[in-house]
């Protein structure tokens, strides 16, 4: 199945109902990420769960679901270090005598950098 972003238009009256739809939408098999706009009162919901499903689970928490889009999940940006923000990109000075040694305990916890 294909991951896909399902905007739906809900009433969000109250703090109950927010958690009520939340608890209803996370329980669906294949949701990876919900969000909520209580201002504008749009579930975003980002997976690959069936749209009628997630329909059906907020009818059972009486919501009137309207189903607004359906569609691919926007991919995020590839962000790019700055080097003007980062002193150290792209220069990463080291020479031939330089040594590092890393060490771990024995019981696994912590190391030393030498």
């Amino acid at each position: 199945m294909t991951t896909k972003k399902i905007e739906i238009k809900v009433n969000i009256d109250c703090e109950k109902c927010k958690h009520a739809i939340m608890e209803a939408v996370t329980e669906l098999e294949g949701v990876n990420i919900v969000s909520l706009d209580q201002e504008k009162g749009i579930l975003t919901v980002v997976g690959t769960m069936d749209p009628v499903c997630v329909a059906e689970q907020l009818r059972k928490v009486k919501q009137k679901p309207v189903v607004i889009s359906v569609g691919p999940p926007k991919k995020p940006d590839p962000k790019k270090p700055d080097p003007k923000k980062d002193p150290c990109f792209p220069y990463y000075y080291y020479t031939p005598r330089d040594m590092i040694s890393v060490n771990t305990y024995e019981s696994g916890s912590g190391c030393t950098i030498v």
